[in-house]
């Protein structure tokens, strides 16, 4: 073979070729390489330098935002020491207007306890009179002086001037020069200080409080000493190539941060470039400037006082500091890698040179054989060259195989284009149905997730990803437990171990978004394989936050509901008893009017017995069966009216604010019922206020209001929002929930009436209630009551005042119909000694067929529940056959409960034996 031509031929003609693609590849490359090489060095150095620029600059923004911090916290100290100030002066001097102490006490114990409020050293309160005389300072020498002409560097007046802004505007803070204690002038230029004031116009004084603005810079000093230790330890550890290294120096040229600690603190602005004298600090700072880099001579550790060597220098400047931050390396190590990088690529180029020609040798000899040129042909058909072809055209049993072998490849060429034609089409068909099926999973407004078994993130929609307790940014293929916060995933583990059991498990979890609680539903499906094995799992997240936001009031309305309900039976149960005590107790003053000693006795009974009927109306109004009379009412008069009477009721540490006079809002209410609401929460907004604060009644129109925190979702449509907001001491954890609940009370001495009374008034009216509170934070309680509109005048005169009985009714046969043997009795009682006959019937039936056969029958009386024929019932039926007949209805419940009794005449339980008579005469005026 060694001898043969055509191995020669092809062996140098390989050689040849490796020769010239190794000389061309070392000829071309390297020196574009060490180039790139030594650029990317470059780059580098350029880009440690930006990055520590950048952390310079993020270390301004953080102590310019320290500044404003600190400043602000030194403003909050002062505002908070002088209102601790001014509350201890009122307390002080309410005692000597009380004259508990005299004046000279209560200056004493100002100026002794003006002297405890001081924070730091140089920090203390100050007071004058409007006369610029001061009568509280620090310095004993300066109280009782006059400070009236005591000027700055501009001649501007600084404690009149103090005052006179504090009386103008009321507060505020003013910056002006003042010695420190122990300095020995007054208006130290040097010495600023800021103080906060606050006029005291009650007491005819201004109180203010101060900090020197130095102490304020020494703070800011300090936390920027801190932040340039820090970075100087992390240049200390940054190198560029092998000995470069980030410095840092002033405008005045002098270093600040670097590597070397012996030069740090120096000034080198006489350093001179030894190639051209120029000065190097003032080149630095021009090239920071044009944003370049500078080059010039010097020495080495190894080699010093030779300044032969030349240094890249990039500099950067921080205006915001003044700084200017440079990196310092060798060119020279700069090329090393280059140089480094070029004999290796040599070197390289060497190893191809020899290992082509040793395989060129080989591959000659095996090329000379038409086997070899078919198996080259069928490696690059492995390799995926489908086009390649063996070219070998014999009369033998290799040409048969060659050209076998050729049409074999070409028949899988063909086959291989069709299966990609097939493969892209169906691949097409995949990425359209995957991007229908993203759409609309996107679209579904529930977070899904499908995790593998190992519980990593294979498909989240938009909304999954949205969830606040998921960390942002990629998560499919990550773990779960590194796509959730900690919590989330706690709550979420144990539902995926008993998924892996094949169960599906549903389960809540609320996520905290700033006070406001993000409630969802999640459901965890495990999708399991022929086998029964669990392949993964589907995680569906619903926000249910407004669902169970529902369905919390729409319990609580039905718990109320309930307590109404039973209230309200009891309540008509207590009014048949107060009946017949009251009824009875009024029969015994009549008959034995002339017992002083038993009339005694007789009264408090009385008194005892109306404050029950009190309690049954209270509990009528929770339950919503009390007697209103709705009509349009102008509130924000009906509230300036109402304040006149509280102001009396009110102590004068509590400041009441109405609407004006210029306001005005028209509800539908009963006039009186929403008055006693309002003295309520006015009351009980007193109570919350021993220390005294602000009680305010606000009113506004309000169209479709937002569902809030109401007791129930309000109905489309306008209404008058009626605020009382009170600065006291609020609801304690859970009490807001109870409050409208009869008899519950977080006062010692409270009926727990007050409140489920408003309730009560604002369903029956047709309004909501909603009670905002938190501990030590004040109360405001809304109502929402339906608009009305202003009526139209009426000039029609009103009822008059009903008389005694007229002497026509003596005598006239009046028929009582009640199912209870006790009220019966009294209602008996009431009308004989009101000079009439009297019948009886304990039931509607037995009423009813009385009255078809008593032809002098004038008057009925009848309860109005009783069982079998209603009194309802019976009044309609006497309407149609005795309409001569007057009907008096009685009922321990309202008379708003039976509107079917229109143009009747109702008595609620309990009543006056006067208002009977003047029930009774009503028909006769009509």
């Amino acid at each position: 073979m060694a001898h043969s031509r055509l191995f020669l031929r092809l062996f140098s003609s390989v050689l040849l070729v490796v020769v010239l693609f190794s000389s061309a590849y070392y000829l071309l490359s390297v020196p574009l390489v060490k180039e790139k090489a030594y650029q990317i060095e470059l780059d580098a150095s350029r880009t440690i330098l930006d990055n520590v620029h950048e952390m310079v600059g993020r270390i301004r923004s953080n102590i310019e935002e320290q500044r404003t911090t600190i400043i602000e916290t030194f403003k909050s100290e002062m505002r908070a020491r002088v209102a601790l100030a001014a509350g201890y002066i009122d307390y002080v001097l309410d005692r000597h207007e009380r004259g508990e102490i005299t004046r000279a006490e209560a200056e004493r114990l100002i100026y002794d306890g003006l002297r405890a409020f001081r924070t730091g050293k140089d920090d203390y309160i100050w007071l004058t009179n409007y006369d610029a005389v001061l009568l509280s300072h620090a310095d004993p020498d300066w109280i009782g002086q006059s400070a009236a002409e005591l000027q700055d560097q501009q001649g501007r007046y600084i404690v009149p001037t103090i005052i006179e802004r504090a009386r103008r505007e009321g507060e505020g803070y003013h910056t002006y020069p003042w010695k420190r204690p122990g300095s020995e002038t007054a208006a130290d230029p040097r010495a600023q200080k800021m103080s906060y004031f606050r006029d005291l116009k009650r007491h005819g004084l201004v109180i203010g409080a101060g900090a020197y603005l130095d102490d304020m810079d020494a703070v800011i000093e300090r936390r920027m000493g801190e932040a340039i230790e820090d970075l100087r330890q992390a240049l200390r550890n940054i190198r560029i190539a092998r000995t470069g290294y980030v410095y840092i120096f002033d405008s005045t040229r002098r270093m600040l941060i670097h590597p070397n600690s012996n030069i740090e603190g120096t000034a080198f602005g006489d350093l001179r470039d030894p190639s051209t004298g120029a000065f190097i600090g003032e080149a630095l700072m021009r090239a920071a400037h044009e944003n370049r880099y500078l080059r010039y001579l010097w020495d080495k550790p190894s080699d010093p006082n030779n300044y032969a060597y030349e240094k890249i220098t990039w500099v950067r400047h921080e205006p915001g500091l003044d700084w200017y931050i440079a990196s310092s390396v060798y060119e020279e190590e700069l090329r090393s890698s280059s140089t480094e990088l070029g004999n290796r690529l040599f070197a390289v180029s060497l190893v191809i040179m020899a290992v082509g020609g040793g395989l060129g040798y080989f591959g000659a000899r095996r090329l000379v054989s038409p086997l070899r040129r078919l198996a080259d042909t069928a490696a690059q058909v492995r390799a995926g060259n489908l086009d390649a072809r063996s070219g070998i055209v014999r009369n033998d049993e290799i040409g048969d195989l060659a050209a076998t072998f050729d049409g074999m490849v070409r028949r899988v060429k063909d086959d291989i284009a069709t299966l990609d034609s097939r493969v892209k089409e169906r691949t097409a068909a995949l990425e359209n149905a995957e991007a229908r099926q993203r759409l609309i999973l996107d679209a579904i407004p529930a977070a899904i997730a499908y995790l593998d078994a190992h519980e990593r993130l294979r498909f989240v929609n938009r909304r999954w990803s949205e969830l606040p307790h998921t960390r942002r940014g990629h998560v499919l293929g990550r773990r779960l437990r590194e796509a959730l916060t900690a919590d989330a995933y706690d709550h979420l583990s144990p539902a995926l171990k008993r998924a892996r059991t094949g169960e599906t498990t549903v389960f809540e979890y609320t996520v905290d978004l700033g006070g406001r609680p993000l409630i969802t539903r999640n459901t965890v499906l495990p999708q399991q394989g022929a086998e029964g094995a669990v392949l993964g799992f589907f995680v569906l997240t619903l926000d249910v936050t407004d669902e169970t936001e529902r369905q919390r009031h729409l319990e609580e309305a039905e718990r109320l509901k309930a307590v109404g309900q039973l209230a309200g039976g009891l309540a008509h149960d207590f009014n048949n008893l107060l009946t017949i005590i009251l009824g009875n107790l009024a029969v015994a003053r009549e008959r034995f009017a002339d017992l002083d000693e038993l009339n005694g006795y007789l009264e408090p009974a009385q008194r005892a017995s109306r404050r029950g009927a009190d309690i049954t109306a209270r509990l009528l109004a929770f339950s919503r069966r009390q007697p209103l009379k709705p009509q349009p009412v102008e509130v924000c008069t009906l509230m300036r009216e109402t304040a006149v009477l509280l102001r009396r009721s009110l102590p004068a540490s509590i400041a009441l604010a109405t609407p004006g006079p210029e306001d005005a809002a028209w509800a539908v209410a009963d006039p009186m019922q929403l008055e006693n609401a309002l003295v309520n929460l006015a009351l009980n907004g007193r109570d919350a206020m021993p220390d005294g604060g602000t009680l305010t009644i606000a009113v506004r129109p309000c169209a479709d209001p937002a569902a809030g925190d109401f007791d129930e979702p309000p109905a489309a449509g306008r209404y008058v929002e009626i605020q009382v907001r009170d600065t006291g001491n609020g609801f304690a954890p859970g009490a807001a929930a109870r409050a409208f609940e009869p008899f519950f009370t977080t006062k010692a001495l409270g009926s727990g009436l007050g409140l489920s009374m408003v309730y009560g008034f604002v369903k029956q009216s047709g309004g909501y209630i909603r009670i905002d509170s938190a501990p030590r934070a004040g109360t405001s309680i809304t109502l929402l009551l339906p608009e009305g509109e202003a009526p139209i005048p009426d000039d029609t005169p009103g009822p008059v005042t009903a008389g005694a009985l007229p002497s026509g009714c003596r005598g006239m046969l009046a028929l009582v119909v009640e199912d209870d043997d006790d009220v019966r009795l009294v209602l008996r009682q009431q009308l004989i000694g009101l000079g009439l006959s009297v019948i009886e019937a304990s039931s509607g039936e037995e009423a009813m067929e009385l009255a078809g056969q008593i032809e002098d029958l004038r008057l009925v009386v009848s309860d109005i529940v009783m069982p079998g024929v209603s009194g309802l019932t019976l009044a309609r039926h006497l309407r149609a056959t005795r309409p001569e007949v007057q009907v008096i209805l009685v009922s321990g419940f309202s008379t708003e409960e039976h509107g079917e009794a229109e143009g009747l005449v109702i008595l609620g339980k309990p009543w006056e034996k006067s208002e009977l008579a003047a029930a009774i005469r009503l028909p006769a005026d009509a």
